[in-house]
């Protein structure tokens, strides 16, 4: 007995990259790199958004986490707002301990 599990296979797949060259070559950071790599290597063009667009050969090729043959369109996004929450609940005593 074996279960079959099928492989995910999309038209299109539109991730989000911290920085990316004009070759397409992408670098994640955080959790970005959990599900955004197989998803570009699962669709048949993958668009990418990325916040530093950089020249082809800039990147350090032992970073890349997604070479560019697996990227059809990059392009760099603009007004980037970051949504981290800090809730402050009680001022901090930052005398001594």
């Amino acid at each position: 007995m074996h279960v079959l599990e099928h492989a995910f296979k999309a038209d299109f797949s539109f991730v989000k990259a911290w920085k990316g060259d004009t070759a397409g070559n992408l670098i994640f950071k955080g959790t970005a790199r959990n599900f955004n790599p197989n998803m570009c290597g699962a669709a048949t063009i993958t668009v990418a958004e990325v916040e530093e667009l950089v020249p082809a050969g800039t990147l350090d090729p032992n970073q890349i986490h997604i070479p560019g043959i697996f990227v059809q369109r990059i392009f760099q996004g603009a007004h980037y707002e970051k949504r981290i929450e800090q809730q402050t609940t009680r001022t901090r005593n930052h005398g001594p301990r």
